[in-house]
């Protein structure tokens, strides 16, 4: 395990990628104080907990719709000048959210609104930060670069979201949304200062940007292990988003929490995040990407149905770093296929394709298990989730198609 640990940390050896790690770690920190205080927010202004759910749905939606857009432009352009450019629009909508709510005018569908805004800036960034990983660094080590760029969304997640229930209990939502804004400020700063030698001559092809969106989707159906990671993400997904987007009605209206609360259970994600990734290596090459996953769903799955169960914040927050744990292994697992089998010149559409699947799942099973909670209840939402996951288990069985995709996969 040490020896893993330490091949693990060979990346942050490369200054620029050291520094860009350390400045998206900082912007992370951001997007979950972002994440609590929407969240929060919702609950006091909303008329139905519907609304709750939305929130969840307008941060997943533009990644839907943008990040093909963002790959194409990661494959043709200089990925520092979108990256910038996506990350100044991120600062701008921040402080919006800020001034507005500070005034009081903030409504449920303008909370809407400008999270879909915000997350359409980070939306366009995803492609280009993990094309440059993969582009500034020797491919033996994109893999831990990328499970380290995991492990700093997942830092950020533990830290994050106790930060933003301190800031809203001390300061008020309108401080966690210019924290955020601040968040940003310092990877501007680095991006603005990187001045970018490209090992890939970028030349910009003759045919638009809807054909080279074709052509991407044609390269990801044609090779099996894309198309097969893709389909196994956005069903995962789909079935995930439960908990995501049910959590803060669970703290709200189930456990009697406050906003520290409905922190301190996504920091128990993060937890449980951080410790699947210091075993995501060993746990891949002694049980295989199929077994792993397998494990993985199951995991999130039974913190899922505990979420609507039990009553106890403790044990909650027990369940929830197991899931965490789940969560980190697939994410990682979908992550580290589609980069390292995309060829080249297509992986920044790869990676987009990849958020679309995501986001698409997170979007979708959001609107669903928030429909849900409102026509049944709280439970019956999260008990649906939970078994659209364990029912998930069957497609991966030893003889299916998709298990194959992932043995190929293990020992390539």
């Amino acid at each position: 395990m040490p020896a893993t640990i330490t091949a693990l940390l060979v990346p942050l050896n490369n200054k620029l990628y050291r520094n860009l790690w350390m400045a998206t770690l900082l912007s992370n920190f951001g997007v979950w104080i972002q994440s609590v205080a929407a969240a929060w927010l919702m609950t006091s202004i909303a008329p139905s907990v519907g609304y709750v759910a939305w929130v969840q749905a307008a941060t997943s939606l533009p990644p839907l719709l943008f990040t093909l857009l963002g790959g194409v432009l990661a494959d043709r352009f200089d990925q520092r000048l979108i990256f910038l450019i996506a990350q100044t629009i991120v600062l701008a909508v921040a402080l919006t959210l800020s001034i507005f709510q500070h005034f009081g005018l903030v409504t449920p569908w303008m909370l809407l609104g400008l999270t879909f805004a915000l997350d359409s800036g980070s939306a366009l960034r995803y492609p280009a930060y993990q094309t440059t990983v993969a582009e500034i660094l020797p491919r033996s080590e994109v893999p831990n670069a990328l499970i380290l760029s995991s492990i700093g969304w997942n830092i950020g997640r533990v830290v994050g979201p106790g930060i933003g229930g301190a800031i809203i209990a001390i300061g008020g939502v309108p401080a966690a949304f210019a924290v955020n804004a601040l968040c940003n400020v310092y990877i501007i700063g680095v991006l603005l200062q990187w001045r970018r030698r490209s090992r890939i001559s970028k030349t910009r092809p003759a045919a638009g940007i809807a054909s080279e969106v074709l052509s991407g989707l044609a390269h990801v159906l044609a090779v099996p292990q894309i198309r097969a990671t893709m389909l196994c993400c956005f069903v995962f997904c789909l079935f995930a988003a439960g908990l995501w987007a049910l959590l803060p009605l669970v703290v709200k209206h189930m456990v009697g929490g406050e906003a520290s609360i409905y922190g301190a259970m996504l920091g128990a994600i993060g937890v449980g995040a951080l410790f699947g990734a210091l075993l995501i290596n060993w746990t891949r090459r002694t049980f295989g990407l199929r077994l792993l996953f397998l494990a993985s769903t199951a995991a999130f799955a039974i913190s899922t149905a505990a979420l609507a169960l039990l009553q106890s914040v403790p044990l909650l927050m027990i369940a929830l770093a197991f899931g965490g744990i789940g969560w980190m292994m697939a994410m990682s697992t979908f992550n580290v296929v589609v980069q390292m089998a995309a060829g080249d010149g297509f992986k920044g559409r790869a990676v987009s394709i990849y958020y679309v699947a995501l986001f698409g799942g997170i979007a979708l099973g959001s609107w669903l298990w928030g429909h849900v909670a409102e026509e049944a209840s709280i439970q019956a939402g999260l008990l649906a989730s939970a078994a659209g996951l364990f029912a998930n288990l069957i497609l991966y069985r030893p003889g299916t198609r998709l298990a194959a995709h992932f043995d190929a996969a293990s020992s390539s």
